[in-house]
């Protein structure tokens, strides 16, 4: 008998951004540990974030689950996914009407934080570009008021909207850091030699109003590589290096190591705990 399946398209302005193939009548049965040989099923990969599955008939579903598999039925599927999706792509549907609406929210309560930031020192499309990039490293941004104070406190001293994130990362970095923290209050991570360091920000060239990363092909394939070695691919790891490269690393490891959470030693509360799993050099 011929499995019958069905594919669903997400797109977003016009443009596709993810498809996947439902199998009708079937569950989507993913491994938390070794898979079980003996479950029979059609192999796939999960939509949202990439992990090896099979599908699965209905009567097969309590043994999966007794064996360690998570199995989701087809719904949930394309609601994971298309979750997935959005936050992952946050940042390009984040508009100037979004960061508007963003400050109006703010007015509505702390009105003062608005009046002395736009656009006296900001205009909207800095503060838009700020949150963007917070957004497509999935930072909270939930805290507006901190967000917009701290970029009035920073925007005496500079423009530039990749300094500007930076800063305004440190002023939320306990926000930040809840989402690495383990139960022992302590982000287990590695750490960057500081020859990388120099050498990413010995390649960065900042200007009044952007940051650009000048650094060879060469040179960024030998740091991935490095990294790589040390760091599975799909792995949701943590790295940490110094604030001067942090941003820049992350567009290093951005396509290729999109699990890989990137902070530099100023976002660390002095309470937090860093346990080194080693040294990527």
């Amino acid at each position: 008998m011929a499995l019958r399946s069905r594919e669903y398209v997400i797109q977003m302005r016009g443009s596709e951004i993810a498809r996947f193939e439902l199998l009708q009548g079937h569950e989507l049965a993913i491994p938390s540990g070794n898979p079980d040989p003996s479950l029979q099923g059609k192999p796939t990969v999960d939509p949202a974030f990439g992990l090896p599955a099979i599908w699965i008939r209905p009567d097969q579903v309590d043994r999966a689950r007794g064996s360690g598999y998570t199995v989701v039925d087809a719904t949930s599927v394309i609601g994971t996914h298309l979750t997935e999706v959005v936050r992952r792509h946050a940042h390009e549907l984040f508009t100037r009407q979004d960061a508007k609406a963003f400050c109006d929210r703010v007015a509505q309560e702390n009105p003062k934080v608005i009046e002395d930031l736009v656009p006296k020192l900001l205009p909207l499309a800095t503060i838009q570009r700020v949150i963007q990039n917070m957004l497509r490293e999935r930072v909270p941004v939930r805290d507006g008021v901190g967000i917009l104070e701290a970029l009035g406190e920073a925007a005496h001293s500079s423009k530039n909207p990749v300094l500007l994130t930076e800063y305004v990362r440190q002023a939320v970095r306990r926000a930040i850091v809840k989402q690495v923290v383990n139960g022992q209050g302590e982000i287990p991570a590695y750490l960057m030699d500081p020859s990388i360091e120099r050498a990413i920000e010995s390649s960065v060239e900042h200007g009044e109003m952007n940051s650009v990363l000048t650094m060879a092909p060469d040179g960024i394939r030998d740091i991935l590589g490095r990294l790589t070695r040390q760091i599975a691919k799909a792995e949701s790891a943590v790295v940490i290096t110094s604030s001067g490269s942090r941003y820049f690393l992350r567009q290093i490891v951005e396509s290729s190591m999109p699990s890989l959470t990137v902070l530099s030693h100023n976002e660390l509360p002095a309470d937090v705990k860093v346990r080194s799993r080693g040294v990527i050099a």
